[in-house]
């Protein structure tokens, strides 16, 4: 039994524009409190985001194998 559909939204910035900052994060701090703040945030916002798409892919498995 499928419980609901899980639509995709379109993300307005491109992965590569993400690399870039998470690159940026990765080296340290960009010197602006508030930025450095924001790519945390993005960088945890992403991490669960990827885990929710990891949950999404296997909880398709089950319901595809019945």
């Amino acid at each position: 039994m499928q419980m609901a559909d899980i639509i995709p939204f379109p993300n307005p910035v491109s992965p590569l524009s993400m690399d870039t900052h998470d690159l940026q994060a990765a080296n340290g701090s960009s010197g602006d409190p508030e930025m450095d703040k924001m790519l945390q945030a993005r960088a945890r916002i992403r991490k669960v985001l990827d885990d929710l798409d990891s949950l999404n892919g296997r909880l398709s498995e089950l319901v595809a194998e019945g």
